[in-house]
């Protein structure tokens, strides 16, 4: 079967490298059947601190930008319709089901009949009175020393609970990232932090939503995708809607390892994966 790819990341995201169209030849190329574009949704559609504002331009485009990239696509969309189908998304960083969501929302609602699909993503927690922690490995030993291990992975399932309750989200994107965070190791999971992931995993099939394969975790140092072996197994058993994406930045990582994930998870018998178009979700057979 021809392969989609439904996260990829351009120069619009401040940190990836490429335009949109380079991506798109590189699907083309490597004789993909869809190309997702999911450039990082405007931080500072939630967070305006003026200390933040180089640091945010290297994390995601502006706000004033957002018009621009969905413009840019739909551009690409009618140039490449013989050759490729192009599906119009971004990835929203979720931060809480509040204040910052309706904001994000208030961006998005003028082109969400534009839009084919939602990524959420998580890249940083926080709880209570804790500072901002991000999901960076070189701070690993300094926030393991302070709050402990389980801490991290318990936090992160909180945050992505709400994630999905606010049922606004179609895909999870990099479903345990928090393994960023013990690399080159894998996290241990308690017993009772697995059976709250399992318990996620459940919600997430009764919301109806996907998770993506992130082919990514290989080229992060990380032993495979995002989920882990383990937990896809868990997705596959509960029939959870898959997709695959290589979160690439570099026009070139498109379909990354797409051949060879897809052929290990067949083995455990997934036979299908989730499309999307104007937000509506569809299986096709592998």
């Amino acid at each position: 079967m021809k392969l989609r790819d439904y996260h990829t990341h351009s120069r619009r995201c401040g940190h990836g490298l490429g335009e949109i169209e380079d991506y798109v030849k590189s699907a083309i190329v490597k004789n993909l059947n869809e190309i997702g574009i999911a450039d990082h949704f405007p931080i500072r559609a939630v967070n305006q601190d003026p200390e933040l504002r180089e640091t945010l331009k290297i994390a995601s485009m502006e706000v004033e930008e957002f018009p621009r990239y969905i413009k840019e696509i739909k551009g690409l969309k009618e140039k490449y319709k013989n050759k490729i189908d192009i599906r119009i998304s971004t990835e929203v960083g979720f931060y809480t089901p509040g204040g910052a969501l309706s904001l994000q929302k208030e961006v998005l609602e003028p082109f969400m009949d534009d839009i084919d699909y939602i990524l959420g993503g998580i890249h940083d927690i926080k709880w209570h009175d804790s500072p901002l922690i991000l999901l960076d490995p070189s701070l690993a030993s300094e926030i393991f020393g302070k709050y402990g291990k389980d801490k991290i992975i318990l936090e992160y399932l909180n945050k992505l609970i709400k994630l999905v309750d606010t049922t606004f989200f179609d895909v999870i994107a990099h479903f345990d990232y928090y393994r960023m965070m013990y690399r080159p190791n894998k996290p241990i999971y308690s017993q009772n932090i697995w059976q709250k992931l399992l318990d996620l995993l459940d919600n997430i099939k009764n919301k109806g939503m996907a998770i993506e394969i992130n082919t990514s975790a290989s080229r992060k140092s990380l032993d495979n995708q995002f989920p882990d072996d383990k937990i896809i197994k868990e997705i596959i058993q509960r029939k959870i809607p898959l997709l695959l994406g290589s979160d690439a930045h570099k026009p070139e990582e498109v379909g990354y390892m797409f051949e060879e994930t897809l052929e290990k998870v067949k083995k455990w018998g997934l036979t299908h994966l989730c499309v999307y178009e104007n937000r509506e979700q569809k299986l096709v057979k592998i």
